[in-house]
């Protein structure tokens, strides 16, 4: 397995640079496994967030140990990762928003209007037959 970190230029260096996996001597997820993400979820953020949350779940396998003065806290470590995958994912979502058309008369209007707007696959009243020589009318909704 790899590891690798050059300037933000890729989605793998991207994501890299969002967890702070970012020193050779210090490293958290191998290449293969940022790229497997990057794979797997629909943008980079959310992959960023992924990836933190698994590092965060490796921490938090690791106990605090404490020698004299020195002490090494991996639940810290692990609570700033489970941070920032929070923070990740909440960035990540400010990029999908949903838009439901049509609620009000003046909105379905505007879209009405749009001669750019692709055009529905169906419609009410596409199976509406009239029958040749009368004024009944059959539909199919």
């Amino acid at each position: 397995m790899t590891w690798s970190y050059v300037a933000p230029t890729t989605d793998l260096y991207k994501v890299r640079f969002l967890i702070g996996d970012t020193d050779s001597t210090d490293q958290l997820l191998m290449d293969e496994e940022v790229n497997y993400l990057l794979s797997d979820w629909i943008d980079l953020k959310t992959a960023a967030s992924v990836a933190a949350e698994t590092i965060a779940a490796k921490f938090s396998r690791e106990a605090d140990k404490s020698i004299g003065d020195l002490k090494i806290s991996m639940s810290e470590r692990a609570k700033a990762y489970r941070d920032l995958s929070v923070t990740l994912r909440a960035s990540a979502n400010k990029l999908l928003t949903a838009y439901a058309g049509g609620i009000s008369k003046s909105d379905k209007d505007n879209l009405n209007e749009d001669t750019d707007k692709v055009m529905p696959s169906f419609s009410k009243g596409l199976f509406r037959i009239q029958q040749p020589d009368t004024d009944q009318r059959y539909e199919w909704i």
